[in-house]
């Protein structure tokens, strides 16, 4: 039998770092903890991902990416004319299922994702989310033509906001909801979101004074 391969240094810092970034936030991790739990020196840390910034984008690119690519296969996957709905549920899924496989990681680290400094934020959303999130505002403006293309970035854009929300602030949603779910059952969730979102798609486009 063969021995277990044991991960290679750069997958041990990513490991340790996604574990402190998700416990401690980004100002408070330190490289010190993160090498701790690596058994790595500083050296190694600052050869492969050079800086502290470098570092948690590797770790939320490391973590999103195949909930991306996993929306991008749903809405490819969709055929004929899709409606709002399917495609809002391509949008919506993945995350929500990752959370559920992965409480523990996924969920902390999104919601750390928004005490970055600025300047980085701004870098992560734009290399990161913003080209999926323009994919699907494609989508969207098919399913949906009379609804100009800035209003369907509106609404997806608070459609974001209402997961990112429910990710966040799920250990206390009993708080605020006391039907006894729990936004650990994905299915309801994600049903929930879907009908949400779609609802808010479809809603008449008011012109907006500038």
């Amino acid at each position: 039998m063969n021995a277990a391969v044991a991960p290679d240094t750069k997958t041990r810092i990513l490991d340790a770092a996604e574990r402190v970034f998700s416990q401690d936030g980004f100002d408070a991790a330190s490289l010190r903890s993160i090498t701790a739990g690596a058994q790595v020196n500083l050296a190694a840390v600052n050869y492969h991902f050079q800086t502290k910034e470098a570092l948690f984008t590797a770790v939320i690119e490391r973590r999103v990416g195949p909930v991306n690519q996993r929306r991008l296969e749903l809405l490819d996957a969709l055929t004929g004319k899709p409606s709002a709905e399917r495609i809002l549920e391509a949008f919506i899924r993945p995350p929500l299922d990752v959370c559920a496989a992965e409480p523990s990681i996924f969920r902390p680290l999104m919601a750390r994702l928004h005490g970055v400094p600025r300047e980085l934020h701004t870098r992560i959303i734009e290399d990161v989310f913003a080209p999926v999130f323009h994919r699907f505002v494609d989508a969207l403006e098919v399913a949906l033509p009379g609804t100009p293309r800035q209003e369907l970035q509106w609404r997806l854009f608070f459609v974001v906001g209402a997961m990112s929300q429910a990710l966040a602030w799920g250990p206390i949603i009993s708080k605020f909801v006391d039907d006894g779910s729990t936004l650990d059952e994905d299915e309801a969730l994600t049903t929930r979101l879907v009908s949400f979102g779609a609802a808010g798609m479809k809603a008449t486009t008011k012109r907006v004074k500038h």
